[in-house]
């Protein structure tokens, strides 16, 4: 059985034990960059049965899964994403499986989110720099304590992130597309109209799922409400927010910051408006990216391919997909 692991950017999987021990039942191809056009991801995977996907970096609708007969099983680093056809897979009779990461891996995130608004309020990354050019200039920074953190999505990473600002004696307040008044106050959390939260906010974290319901959720409107001297963080994905008009509003000073760990493109293009401004701190999606989570993610997709190859389907996501395999035999 041929495996084709696909963008595999970071290089987590090559000599991991699991992934090598794998090599020994099957023919394993591990890629580390990016598909130039369909026509170069179809022909990569010619001939593959087993397709591994890292997160949502590969678009695989219909039309790419109904170009490759020899496929059986895709198996997806974290959870099913929207990059994914599922209901294509199923049809074609192609098994659907996911490789988690680990259970607290989320709280990673909401670490890395409370990173990027301290390395803000407190203009770390600007006075590294000062100090390592002998400039000691000690400006005044904000302090966090006191103020109002605004979460949009009050699901695992929001409740994570809830409890830091919590932690940091900050008020919490939450709105999102199905957050109810009593769900928040489950949280210690005062639940806001999504325009309030804009309005009343000194930071505001995205973190509610991409879905055709959050897509653009945070519009040039929503940016407008918020106070200059507010920061927008963005932890989920780039498609919730309108980045076209966050750019703007960074460029013009409408506000005061954004620390942006995801993006609508990515990797982000070289030269991007976001790139060339200061108040911008920009990492590479790298909430997730721990090494103990890292490993798990390679471990899991391993065990997934380990158990299909065995006929244990326990892991498969759509087992309406086996019944069609067998129809069309």
């Amino acid at each position: 059985m041929k495996v084709v692991v696909l963008e595999d950017w970071n290089r987590f999987f090559p000599g991991v034990p699991s992934l090598e021990r794998l090599r020994e039942r099957a023919q394993v191809e591990i890629q580390h960059d990016s598909p130039a056009d369909r026509a170069d991801l179809l022909a990569r995977l010619n001939g593959a049965g087993i397709v591994v996907l890292n997160r949502e970096r590969t678009r695989f609708d219909a039309e790419v899964i109904g170009a490759l007969p020899a496929l059986e099983l895709i198996v997806q680093t974290g959870g099913i994403s929207p990059n994914l056809d599922l209901a294509a897979a199923t049809a074609r009779g192609v098994a659907v499986a996911a490789g988690p990461g680990l259970p607290n891996s989320i709280e990673g995130v909401a670490e890395l989110a409370l990173g990027l608004l301290l390395n803000l309020a407190r203009q770390i990354r600007a006075n590294d720099r000062n100090v390592r050019m002998g400039v000691w200039d000690v400006a005044p920074t904000v302090m966090l304590n006191g103020g109002t953190m605004g979460i949009v999505g009050l699901g695992r990473l929001g409740r994570s992130l809830a409890r830091l600002g919590q932690a940091l004696q900050m008020r919490v307040i939450a709105a999102g597309p199905t957050l109810t008044p009593e769900r928040a106050a489950q949280s210690q959390v005062e639940y806001v109209s999504l325009d309030d939260l804009f309005r009343r906010a000194d930071a505001v974290f995205v973190c509610t799922r991409l879905s055709d319901r959050t897509r653009g959720l945070v519009t040039r409107r929503h940016l407008g409400l918020m106070k200059r001297s507010a920061y927008l963080i963005n932890v989920a994905r780039g498609p919730i927010v309108d980045e076209d008009a966050l750019v703007d509003a960074l460029r013009e000073g409408r506000i005061a910051g954004a620390g942006l760990d995801v993006f609508g493109r990515e990797p982000l293009p070289v030269g991007h408006p976001l790139t060339v401004l200061e108040n911008v701190v920009l990492t590479p999606h790298i909430g997730w990216v721990t090494d103990a989570n890292c490993r798990r993610f390679v471990d899991s997709v391993v065990e997934s391919i380990d158990r299909y190859l065995d006929g244990d389907f326990g892991k498969v996501v759509n087992p309406e997909a086996l019944a069609a395999r067998q129809r069309d035999r």
